[in-house]
């Protein structure tokens, strides 16, 4: 596994929609052909499996395609599936770490308790498990616990689509795991560095998201 990969729990999603809008005609196989590698349509033609390694690059390929022809070239679209890519995986049951996340997060609201340093710490540790590219890391605001980022080091591997899916994966989970509205926000700082920054609004009735675990 020496090249930058990703999950096939990432890439499946992907690959079904390709095969859906070939099989709707709003695809042809030629087009596919004329932009895609070779060991991307190996891919496209065989079965994804959950707990294997993709290269990243096919991965980055097939989501152009699937971006241009079915999301209008727009980016809100790839944070959209990102979100419902997360949606996927807490019904799936394959991550311990998000069902576990739930427990946590309704225990700690039920003592009055906000979202906090492990949880996005959890989220973070997802990362990993999905790249096999990159380093995460989970940072609170130290004026403003509302304030919270990630910070994605060694990122020079992970394409535009991964960012903006991931957008939506982290605002989707961290949603749900507080409890609480999160609108998140992703930006390229720099060739190999990528920054998410979560904003968290306070319950109307409740107390606001503390650091601690």
């Amino acid at each position: 596994m020496s090249k930058a990969s990703i999950k096939g729990t990432a890439l499946a999603s992907v690959v079904e929609d390709l095969r859906r809008l070939l099989e709707m005609g709003r695809l042809a196989r030629e087009q596919l052909e004329a932009r895609l590698e070779a060991e991307d349509l190996r891919i496209l033609d065989a079965k994804v499996s959950p707990g294997l390694w993709y290269p990243l690059a096919s991965y980055a390929r097939l989501s152009a395609v699937l971006v241009e022809r079915e999301g209008g070239g727009r980016p809100g679209y790839v944070v959209e599936r990102g979100a419902r890519a997360a949606e996927r995986l807490f019904a799936t049951g394959l991550y311990r770490q998000l069902e576990r996340g739930e427990e946590i997060g309704a225990e700690k609201r039920a003592r009055g308790e906000g979202w906090g340093a492990l949880e996005g710490n959890l989220v973070t540790s997802l990362a990993g498990a999905i790249f096999n590219v990159s380093r995460w890391r989970f940072e609170v605001d130290p004026d403003d616990d509302r304030l919270q980022r990630i910070e994605v080091c060694e990122a020079e591997a992970l394409p535009e689509v991964s960012r903006l899916a991931a957008q939506g994966f982290i605002e989707y989970t961290a949603s749900r795991l507080s409890g609480t509205p999160v609108r998140v926000e992703s930006e390229r700082v720099g060739r190999d560095r990528i920054v998410f920054r979560l904003h968290l609004r306070r319950p109307p009735d409740g107390p606001g998201p503390r650091t601690g675990s």
